[in-house]
């Protein structure tokens, strides 16, 4: 292992700690995916994020594919696979999904993180979907609880944090804060949410994030938000450590920012993070450079002269960027948003952000998002190729070699595990894309699915008395253990051993043919062409890698370019 890969291995793994916000990397879960028969309760809403309504005579009895990535299904379970009407796979094997509403799924996507270093989530709370005062939206404030259960218990059977995000999005200025105040009180007071020991802190006060205030779409008197803070800061035991999620020039106030002056000095003086939103801001490595360079360097030293200017020494504000793998949501638009419109270009995108981030001296990370299949910007395991993909009726899915870089489904939470121990570590991170110490990360689902893996049951205190030790290390390869810990309250399910991973597709690959010419003339050109590919590599000696070329092909070609290389690492 590399010098780079072992400190990856030194640093991501340990219980996080849940009395700061400093040194995280922290992801979006949005926990909006629900399938016929998950007992989510929601009629009209079964298949919420993955199928829209759509004609009536499709093949899908009325619906129409709503995501555009997949995600990689070989990862659960039977008891976690939920079939998906009118789906099938190119083998014609029936299609499946997951439901956030399901608490070992839940708890999967967290010990996804524990196993890659990850150190929790911002649970995103939808302020539409909580108004009480809607006829309709007790069935849906219910399953919105149901997922916040599955999150907690997740949070801390895992050992990793959460805190909640409002996000505001579309809720009418006149109501916003009557239903803030309302669901707030609903989550402590009913809930108990802040009664979790792995909730979010930072300077002993509990973390929450509003996102949505100060966008041009919907202009917000400042006067209300300022009233809203104060409310969380009074109502909660303690007060409560505020993020805005601002618009990206929240500081100059034009684009997609209200223009007015009120809203910049409201985050400066009120609040203790700023967050900008730079989701579809840049589409690019160099557009991502150019935004870093010229407004999130500003940003920064905006904050830096506020907080050593002594003018409010009880509040230091603290800057975190947001990042992001790259966005599709053609499907979710229906058509208004271009296919594969942000591409992840193997990863290279995606670390270009964080080196952005890290250079300019961001020491917290936001990452967006770890599930948000839908809109393309999940960070979890998606479907590596097209010929894997299930049939999706004249809609595109997009594959994670699209761009023409072959790289594993966990590749993203990889990279993202890989960021959090530089963050830990107080390192700075390396410019060039660090590939070699990502391909050597391989043996996770090992220590995922190892039935040694055990964890007291929350707050995870030893039969001594006292807490467990924070410099609690796991190395990549070798499952959790330890003497102090009793069974898991509530054990994940194994996923089987014969479960089709890549790699198996691969050696499948090696015994075919060549496929004739001829034949290819009637058949999809695509998946046989694919499939050609495979066989070439598994033919590749052990010590060959992928080249990640940097000019990797466009449009519907898979072509990837592979050369002998070495293995340098020590």
């Amino acid at each position: 292992m590399s010098r780079m890969g072992a400190d990856y291995a030194r640093y991501s793994f340990g219980r996080v700690d849940p009395t700061t916000i400093q040194r995280k990397f922290l992801v979006g879960y949005q926990g909006w995916f629900t399938c016929r028969g998950d007992g989510a309760g929601l009629d009209n809403h079964d298949w919420s994020h993955w199928l829209k309504d759509g004609e009536e005579e499709s093949p899908l009895g009325g619906k129409k594919l709503a995501t555009d990535l997949w995600p990689d299904m070989s990862r659960y379970p039977p008891s976690e696979l939920y079939p998906v009407p009118g789906f099938k796979n190119k083998s014609g094997e029936q299609a499946f999904l997951f439901s956030s509403c399901n608490p070992n799924t839940v708890q999967r996507h967290f010990n996804w993180m524990a196993c890659h270093g990850i150190d929790g989530v911002f649970l995103q709370r939808f302020v539409g979907q909580c108004d009480p005062w809607h006829p309709n939206h007790k069935a849906i404030i219910d399953w919105r609880d149901k997922v916040g259960d599955n999150v907690r218990l997740a949070a801390e059977a895992e050992g990793r944090v959460f805190c909640i995000m409002y996000d505001v999005s579309g809720v009418s200025p006149n109501r916003v804060q009557k239903v803030l105040e309302h669901d707030w009180l609903h989550l402590i007071r009913e809930k108990c949410i802040l009664d979790s020991p792995n909730y979010l802190r930072d300077r002993g006060k509990p973390v929450l994030c509003l996102w949505g205030f100060g966008f041009s779409k919907i202009r917000y008197d400042p006067d209300t938000v300022r009233a809203i803070i104060s409310f969380f800061r009074e109502s909660t035991p303690g007060g409560v450590y505020i993020i805005a999620g601002v618009p990206a020039h929240w500081r100059t106030g034009d684009g997609d920012s209200d223009p007015n002056p009120e809203f910049s000095k409201l985050w400066l003086n009120h609040c203790d993070a700023i967050s900008p939103w730079t989701v579809g801001r840049y589409k690019t490595e160099e557009e991502a450079t150019r935004y870093a360079n010229e407004i999130m360097k500003a940003d920064i030293e905006t904050l830096t002269v506020k907080n050593q200017s002594g003018q409010n020494p009880l509040r230091h504000v603290d800057y975190i960027p947001v990042v992001l793998p790259g966005g599709s949501g053609y499907n979710m638009s229906g058509g208004r948003w271009a296919f594969n419109n942000i591409k992840r270009e193997g990863g290279r995108f995606l670390w270009r952000q964080i080196y952005n981030a890290t250079k300019h001296g961001a020491k917290i990370i936001y990452g967006a998002t770890w599930d948000e299949y839908d809109e393309g910007t999940a960070l979890m395991p998606a479907v590596e190729s097209r010929l894997l993909l299930p049939i999706s009726h004249q809609c595109p899915l997009l594959p994670l070699d699209e761009d023409g870089y072959t790289v594993p489904a966990d590749w993203y939470m990889r990279i993202c595990g890989l960021t959090a121990g530089y963050l830990h570590s107080d390192r700075q991170l390396q410019e060039e894309f660090p590939y070699e110490t990502l391909r050597d990360q391989r043996e996770w689902v090992r220590a995922e699915n190892s039935v040694e893996d055990a964890l007291l049951p929350p707050p995870y205190y030893s039969s001594q008395g006292g807490s467990l030790s924070s410099d609690s290390e796991r190395i990549w390869t070798t499952p959790r253990r330890s003497p102090l810990r009793g069974p898991r309250s509530r054990p994940l399910p194994n996923v089987p051993a014969g479960a089709p991973f890549l790699s198996d597709l691969y050696k499948a690959a090696s015994s075919f043919p060549a496929i004739p010419s001829e034949f290819l003339k009637d058949t999809s050109t695509d998946d046989f062409t694919v499939l050609q590919q495979f066989r070439d590599v598994s033919a590749q000696p052990e010590n060959s890698a992928v080249n990640f070329s940097q000019e990797p092909h466009s449009g519907q070609q898979h072509f990837v370019q592979y050369s002998q290389r070495q293995d340098k690492d020590s």
